[in-house]
């Protein structure tokens, strides 16, 4: 299903066939007639609930849309937000609450949003993060058709449009109505007058989009920073953040010695990960902060995420709040290969049920097992969704499946290594992991047929076996999301430790 930021055209004003271009809404132009927009069956409708597309409204647009019948529990605040959006009543995914699957009207067409009345035309930043530009959405259906001519007719009255005054205004108050970086929007016009007045005033840094290039970047920055070497968190890694991609945009900038990463959500932006250098970092995570805040304003998205706990003392001691999350767990690598004793007699259990009724196979993952494997991993999903109406827990599969394609796309390039479960000579399991240190190796993901007792159990097994044999002594197996099932599995292997991992924010005192 493709996700769309558009509203329903009138279907009460004519339009001309030959030129659907008209003014609507304060002389802003319109060029996809109302015929178009009736048939259209993408627009309105997202697959995920927390989808970065959904329609922003400023304050003043939701006191309108509220007293044209909207609930005013969908927005978040009314200082200006995304709007919740609704389990669509006709299929599958969600809906803007201001959509009607019975008409493909909008409700509140009158006093639509600034952002649904620009589309099928677009607000982003460029790809270096440094324009802020017009593009056309090459998600709309009848865009695809237009003629080009009509095309840049209509962007440029609408680029003219958005460049005046007092809509430069609204957009330097909510810059948050400039969408992040989209390849399938097709960029037409750059809006100096808008990039300038936005970046007015904000602390200068050249922040550029995270490559796969930037692997060893990153990673050599990680190497000499304190409090990620003897025991480091999974989300000390370049893949850890960079499978998340379709999630999030990542960018990265230098300053004061250090490496800032940083990622954006529909809320804002926050710092991924602390700064990474040597040195104090009192300054640098100053800095960082202050960044975030000319980007946020007072959103409370700004941040600071993956803090080892060797950092918190002096953190606290500057005045910053410190918020302990969800650990890491971690294993004594001899113990999940061996399996000895009572305490994993479950485990071992399963492993040798495995081995007596299936007889797999384990083997190196090769990229031509990527097919193979994503329809494993749609299977997997299904089976865990059979388990309940979980929304946090589906919400996660759902994400989760943009991570798992990239990272078997390209599993070397990212620094995986990963293996698969044949059973009859078909993958019933696979998993990828890299490593932290010499000493640690992190099992990223793993997919294993729910319905073949045991295999789970034995790949991840086969798997420490292989990094034990490498030399790792530690097996980090990520945190468990806040998922009470999923911290019931890690705990079933009984973790050696659980490294502390911390949420850093300004003090709000």
């Amino acid at each position: 299903m493709v996700q769309c930021r558009q509203l329903m055209t009138s279907p009460l004003v004519p339009v001309s066939p030959a030129n659907p271009t008209r003014p609507v809404g304060q002389s802003l132009l319109q060029i996809v007639p109302s015929t178009a927009c009736l048939r259209c069956d993408v627009c309105c409708r997202f697959p995920e609930r927390d989808s970065f597309l959904r329609p922003f409204f400023t304050s003043d647009e939701i006191r309108g849309a509220v007293a044209a019948g909207l609930a005013p529990e969908l927005f978040p605040t009314t200082e200006g937000a995304q709007v919740d959006l609704v389990t669509n009543p006709a299929g599958e995914g969600y809906v803007c609450p201001a959509f009607d699957s019975e008409t493909s009207h909008c409700r509140i067409y009158d006093v639509r949003p600034l952002d649904c009345r620009l589309y099928p035309f677009a607000l982003m930043w460029d790809a270096e993060r440094a324009q802020v530009v017009l593009g056309w959405d090459t998600k709309c259906p009848y865009m695809r058709e237009a003629p080009s001519a009509l095309v840049d007719q209509a962007a440029d009255a609408v680029a003219q449009w958005i460049e005046q005054d007092e809509r430069v205004a609204t957009l330097a108050r909510y810059p948050r109505l400039i969408g992040r970086f989209q390849e399938d929007v097709i960029p037409l016009r750059t809006l100096a007058k808008v990039t300038e007045r936005v970046q007015d005033g904000k602390t200068r840094i050249r922040r550029q989009a995270l490559s796969i290039e930037d692997r060893g970047r990153l990673e050599s920055a990680l190497a000499v920073t304190a409090g990620f070497q003897e025991m480091p968190l999974a989300a000390a890694s370049f893949a850890y953040h960079y499978i998340w991609r379709h999630r999030l945009t990542y960018t990265w900038a230098e300053l004061q010695g250090h490496l800032y990463l940083f990622a954006e959500s529909p809320d804002g932006l926050f710092l991924a990960l602390p700064p990474l250098g040597e040195g104090s970092f009192d300054q640098p995570i100053a800095e960082a902060f202050r960044v975030m805040r000319d980007w946020n304003g007072d959103s409370r998205v700004t941040r600071m995420d993956n803090v080892p706990e060797a950092c918190v003392p002096a953190l606290r001691a500057l005045g910053y709040e410190v918020t302990e999350k969800e650990p890491d767990y971690v294993y004594a690598a001899a113990d999940l290969v061996d399996l000895a004793g009572e305490a994993y007699r479950s485990p071992r259990a399963a492993c040798n049920r495995f081995v007596r009724e299936q007889g797999g196979v384990v083997e190196p993952y090769d990229r031509r097992d990527r097919t193979a494997c994503l329809s494993l991993f749609h299977e997997w999903r299904e089976q865990k969704q059979r388990n309940g109406p979980d929304d946090w827990a589906n919400a996660l599969l759902d994400d989760a499946a943009g991570a798992h394609e990239l990272a078997l796309s390209g599993p070397a390039e990212l620094g995986l290594t990963g293996v698969v479960l044949r059973v009859a000579g078909r993958i019933r399991a696979y998993t990828l992991g890299l490593w932290l240190n010499q000493s640690v190796f992190c099992v990223l993901m793993e997919v294993a047929d729910r319905d073949i007792v045991g295999a789970g159990a034995f790949v991840f097994r086969e798997f420490c076996r292989q990094a034990l044999a490498k030399g790792a002594c530690w097996i980090n197996t990520m945190d468990d999301s806040g998922l009470p099932s999923l911290a019931k599995a890690k705990h079933w292997y009984h973790p050696a430790r659980l490294v502390p991992n911390y949420v850093v924010t300004e003090s709000r005192r």
